[in-house]
Formats: C-alpha cells, sequence, structure tokens
C-alpha cells in the first residue's frame, strides 16, 4: 500500500512513480537582443487524495495530480 502524505496545508497525496519523456527549452528572444532560457523539470508527482486514501477527482471525473518542480532560468546575450 502507498504511503499518504501530506503536501499542502489540507492536501494529501501518494506519490507516484514515473519516467521523464522529454524535458524541453523554452527560449524567448528579448527586444534588447538578449535571449531568456527557461525550463521546468518536475521532481516528484503526487496523486491526490482525501484523507482516507480515496482518489480525489474534479468536476468532469478526472483524477487531480500535484507535482513538485523546479525551473532553471538561464539569460544570454
Amino acid at each position: 500500500m502507498a504511503t499518504i502524505e501530506q503536501i499542502g496545508p489540507s492536501s494529501f497525496g501518494v506519490e507516484r512513480d514515473f519516467e521523464i519523456e522529454r524535458e524541453q527549452w523554452n527560449v524567448y528572444r528579448l527586444l534588447d537582443g538578449g535571449t531568456v532560457r527557461v525550463k521546468t523539470s518536475v521532481q516528484k508527482i503526487y496523486q491526490v487524495v482525501n484523507a482516507e486514501g480515496n482518489p480525489v477527482h474534479d468536476q468532469t471525473g478526472l483524477r487531480v495530480y500535484a507535482a513538485s518542480h523546479k525551473s532553471e532560468v538561464v539569460f544570454s546575450r
């Protein structure tokens, strides 16, 4: 059985294993000639559950997930 973790003030989740399929940089050209590249990388993925461990669903019936992530921002001229 998966361990339920508190992932927010009143939110609980079960960490899910995953494999990185693709991570890409978003590139923005600034009007002054510089370039900013931004990439977000997921660290952990949680399936959101209630206090009893049952999956939480949105209004359309889809399961709710949350992710912890980090963003990298690189500037170049």
